[in-house]
């Protein structure tokens, strides 16, 4: 039976368009490169009129923003039913880094569109505060994690947990790097493994010492 073209359509709201177009975005940017992600190839691939990039979006800024905002979100839910007080913090924080591969490592294609985002917004005078944005947002987020490891697995660390953020980032982005273009699974984990164990050597009890 054929649809009732006088049928009333289902009304989307701005969140769903806007998550809609965002996910648009990423397939075209993934299949065809971030120079082809136009506003009206966009629409296109969301299957949305033209003037619906500019309903949702104030420009093309505000969609990297959206875009680069992926990059920080882990489902890190499987982490924390493991963590108990207690367990080596070195088999914590290795958890810990793994989670976040695991993410970087199932989307390459995505992974690769970011590092693009990014590189062009340090290009791009007018995008370079989104740089900044992205790189203080993917720290607060491991920062959050690290504090929280450490809360749960009943130990303190030696140096500000930001600061230890800082190094697990920095270190995630060189193997991420590092990884698109060797593509070793195995060697990407292991060097990993071998932070793991260098930020435990950062540990100490709870109200201990080091």
């Amino acid at each position: 039976m054929s649809e009732n073209p006088n049928a009333p359509r289902k009304r989307v709201s701005a969140d769903e368009r806007r998550r809609l177009l965002v996910a648009a975005a990423l397939r075209v940017m993934r299949r065809d490169g971030v120079g082809a992600a136009t506003t009206r190839a966009i629409c296109a691939e969301a299957g949305m009129p033209h003037g619906a990039f500019h309903y949702c979006f104030h420009g093309k800024k505000d969609l990297y923003t959206a875009l680069l905002a992926t990059e920080v979100e882990v489902d890190l839910d499987d982490l924390w039913t493991s963590v108990a007080p207690g367990m080596p913090p070195e088999d914590g924080i290795r958890a810990l880094l793994l989670a976040h591969w695991a993410a970087i490592e199932a989307a390459p294609d995505a992974q690769l569109v970011l590092y693009e985002l990014g590189d062009l917004a340090l290009r791009d005078p007018d995008l370079h505060d989104l740089a900044q944005w992205e790189q203080r947002a993917a720290v607060d987020k491991a920062a959050e994690a690290v504090a929280r490891l450490t809360a749960e697995g009943g130990f303190g660390l030696v140096r500000d947990a930001r600061a230890v953020a800082e190094l697990v980032v920095s270190t995630l982005d060189g193997v991420a790097r590092a990884w698109l273009r060797h593509r070793d699974d195995e060697r990407a984990r292991a060097t990993l493994t071998d932070l793991a164990g260098l930020l435990a050597t950062l540990t100490t009890p709870t109200g201990g010492t080091p």
